[in-house]
């Protein structure tokens, strides 16, 4: 059982401003059936807390912590597989301390816990960067210029955490907006469902993408981590295919020894599995090449504190391959490949390590070892996948025996619902707000049924508006742009009429989800479209993002 919990609100306040989210937990039961793992030395005790409280980890100069804390989970058993994992509002986690200390890097100004975290991150392929649109044809210079000018790193990603911040900015920080999230009844799972935002707040791109994450503590050092994620592009040609399930890391001033398993499961140097380290040329692997986990260490000893990411070995490769083949759906389109590098950047290194990074302050370089585990599925619009991983904090020999024992746990796959069993919303109306009680004007779906599109509940953060809508970007400034692509280009259909939206100006509060109406009227049934149910104030004219839904006719109406 799961009851809806405080939750953050949207990044920009200096402080851990909560909000209690009134959300029926039933828009969050997406999640595939929890694993029955019993680990052979008990389950410690989970506690969490959405009270802030300072550590002494130590994060880069000019960001607070405390503007991006949402919650604490923190698992009590032994020395070494005691853990405390922290979440923040966007949805990553950013902070996971053990008897080896902070383990997170120290993260940016630029980007304060909104890429060195564990997160989901999905990239478009297709759009993403400049040289997308030269590899799909030839491009003017004068097009090419403009394209640098109004989108100088050209990243089409979609973060599980928040969206860089520039010099200049108005506001410090940007995190994926909270719509719902519920603790379980023991304390030992706590679910979040976030609307991911690009990596650059000033952007030609939008994001479709609605981040589902459960973390679990499974004990003796045991953390699930699961995401459910859903496309809800109104294009087509909006594919999300390179995925990184998850992006991490790891600190190197606390565990700076790294080990990859081989496909026997025995642990060694990471260089003789990836060779080169360094960021400028991370060699990507195979899962099958791998025994599907990792290691960081303190030290080299076979007790040294330890953190495990598993990944797995692509257990479900040949049957999806063998779905794309015969017509079925699927999702995995190719083997996944992992990565496990330096980033070595700012240049504080020599050959392929940092010079110096034992004697600097922790906290004056980037200090991070990535983790990328880069899943090979597609997300096409108006699907949804789910990816389940583990990390393990333990001791170094205990850790190796858990991540084995936790490989063929790994799982993904395409998720659907059947709208005969999928729960129904219902939506109460009154002098043209939402309200948590009431006569019920009409259902929504509480999970993506096919066919259907994501309902959100926004506000005007300045002039109070509540509106219903399925266009995140409904408030935020935008600003259309002329790139000159050619007429014969394949991309121009793409960047035709595009806009530029500035998420730093996004004058929103996204409230909440509140569930998913159809988009053509189904045969059977009653139903109406919003339009006619909701005030003109409340549901704008309908636009190419914003859609005119349908939602059932109630009799009690």
């Amino acid at each position: 059982m799961f009851s809806a919990c405080f939750g953050s609100s949207i990044g920009g306040s200096a402080k851990h401003d909560v909000q209690l989210l009134n959300v029926n937990t039933a828009i969050l039961d997406v999640f595939p059936s929890a694993i029955d793992w019993n680990p052979e030395s008990g389950r410690g005790k989970t506690h969490t807390s959405f009270a802030y409280m300072p550590t002494d980890s130590s994060w880069a100069q000019g960001i607070d912590e405390e503007s991006v804390f949402h919650m604490e989970m923190k698992h009590t058993q032994d020395r070494h597989n005691s853990f405390a994992l922290r979440i923040g509002k966007g949805g990553q986690i950013y902070s996971l301390r053990g008897v080896f200390g902070e383990s997170v890097p120290p993260s940016s100004q630029f980007s304060p816990w909104n890429d060195e975290v564990w997160q989901f991150v999905a990239a478009c392929e297709r759009y993403n960067k400049i040289q997308s649109l030269q590899q799909a044809g030839p491009v003017p210079k004068a097009t090419l210029a403009r394209f640098k000018e109004l989108l100088p790193m050209g990243h089409y990603f979609v973060h599980n955490s928040g969206s860089y911040i520039f010099e200049g900015s108005k506001i410090k920080n940007l995190y994926c907006p909270l719509l719902a999230s519920a603790m379980s009844a023991d304390g030992g799972s706590y679910r979040m469902l976030n609307w991911g935002l690009t990596s650059m707040s000033n952007t030609l791109h939008r994001s479709p993408l609605l981040y589902y994450f459960q973390t679990r503590d499974l004990g003796d050092g045991v953390i699930e981590l699961t995401w459910v994620v859903h496309n809800f592009s109104v294009r087509d040609d909006i594919v999300f295919s390179y995925l990184n399930a998850p992006w991490g890391g790891t600190r190197r001033t606390s565990l700076p020894y790294h080990y990859i398993a081989t496909p026997q499961g025995h642990a060694v140097p990471r260089e003789q599995v990836t060779g080169k380290i360094g960021m400028a040329d991370p060699t990507p692997v195979d899962f099958r090449a791998t025994g599907g986990w990792s290691l960081a260490c303190a030290t080299e000893e076979s007790d040294s504190p330890t953190m495990a990411v598993v990944f797995g070995r692509d257990k479900n490769l040949e049957s999806e391959l063998e779905k794309a083949a015969t017509g079925q759906a699927f999702c995995q389109y190719k083997p996944s490949e992992y990565r496990n590098y330096l980033a070595a950047w700012p240049n504080y290194e020599k050959g392929a390590i940092w010079e110096d990074w034992e004697t600097r302050p922790e906290n004056s370089f980037r200090n991070y070892d990535v983790v990328e585990a880069a899943a090979r599925l597609h997300i096409k619009p108006g699907t949804t996948i789910f990816w389940r991983s583990f990390l393990v904090i333990n001791r170094r020999d205990r850790a190796i025996k858990l991540a084995n024992t936790l490989v063929d746990e790994v799982d993904y796959g395409l998720v659907t619902f059947d709208p005969a069993h999928t729960p129904k919303l219902p939506v109460s109306i009154e002098a043209g707000r939402v309200v948590d009680s009431g006569q019920t004007s009409f259902e929504l779906y509480a999970h993506p049924v096919s066919g259907t599109m994501p309902v959100f509940l926004i506000e005007h953060s300045e002039t109070g508006r509540e509106v219903l809508t399925t266009d995140p970007y409904i408030f935020v400034d935008q600003e259309q742009v002329d790139l000159e692509v050619p007429v014969n280009h394949p991309h121009y259909d793409y960047y035709q009429g595009a806009v530029r939206y500035r998420l730093m100006n996004h004058n929103s509060t996204w409230k909440r989800l509140l569930g998913y109406a159809y988009v053509e009227k189904p045969d059977q049934g009653e139903y109406t479209k919003l339009s006619e149910i909701l005030e003109p104030s409340q549901f704008p004219a309908p636009t190419k993002f914003h859609l005119d839904l349908f939602v059932e006719q109630l009799d009690n109406r």
